[in-house]
């Protein structure tokens, strides 16, 4: 698992996935990693689910793996946490730059927005 399937963390071939940079690997809940990349690949720039590509992607994902009863109460919440974790480290990285650090500090805001947006407005599982 990554913590951290962003676009810009995917090698692309064309049209295809060729290969991902792992930087961060977790080694818990496979769902918190559903939820980042749902917050990442499938908003658009107003934070709001662009619902097309979530079920898309929740799909494809069901395709290898069933959610279990468990994950799919906690699936709002995770939501909101994968929101809050990228909002406050891209706080720290962009009003806290490290000297000499090599990652590019992001706008916090726009995971403020999909936080904001995931507060409103969950988006189910099923």
């Amino acid at each position: 698992m990554h913590a951290d399937l962003f676009r810009d963390n995917v090698l692309f071939e064309g049209e295809r996935i060729a290969g991902n940079r792992f930087l961060f690997r977790r080694i818990d809940a496979f769902l918190f990693d559903v939820a980042v990349t749902v917050n990442d690949w499938c908003v658009d720039p107003s934070g709001e689910i662009d619902v097309e590509r979530a079920k898309a992607l929740l799909a494809a994902y069901r395709r290898a793996r069933e959610f279990t009863p468990a994950e799919l109460e906690a699936w709002p919440v995770l939501l909101r946490a994968a929101a809050l974790r990228f909002w406050l480290s891209r706080l720290y990285d962009f009003y806290l730059p490290r000297p000499g650090e090599l990652t590019h500090a992001h706008d916090p805001e726009h995971f403020r927005r999909v936080l904001e947006a995931r507060r409103a407005r969950p988006f189910p599982l099923v």
